[in-house]
């Protein structure tokens, strides 16, 4: 019994052991795949899916507001509003979107200069 529970796990050591970097991605992809674990979604997804959700939003509908991936999960916002309170609501927004997990707001207010920040060291 012990035999036959060892042999599976001992032959996929063995194949994942002998493998280059590239077969051991495509492994570890596959082995994503199977057990569930959700692929990142395109970043013009993201992009286009933040711009619905601040063109939805009561406060944010008629922002000027750009919106770029900079890598997965992290978003840029650029842009200019009348105020601070704009500036924190269209951040909001945009980490309620899935696939968004930090927001860099650099959304400026209408006189040029950079509302203050939620909190200081924090992507706000």
């Amino acid at each position: 019994m012990a035999v036959a529970a060892f042999a599976p796990g001992a032959a996929a050591g063995m194949v994942l052991g002998g493998m280059g970097a590239g077969q051991g991605r495509r492994v570890r992809e596959t082995i994503g795949r199977l057990s569930g674990a959700r692929a990142r979604p395109k970043p013009e997804t993201v992009e286009q899916a933040v711009l619905a959700a601040l063109r939805e939003d009561e406060a944010t509908g008629d922002l000027d507001v750009h919106v770029q991936v900079v890598e997965p999960g992290l978003i840029e916002l650029t842009g200019v509003v009348t105020d601070a309170t704009l500036r924190r609501i269209a951040a909001d927004v945009a980490r309620s979107v899935p696939g968004v997990e930090v927001v860099v707001n650099r959304i400026m207010t209408r006189h040029g200069e950079p509302a203050p920040a939620g909190r200081p060291g924090r992507p706000v």
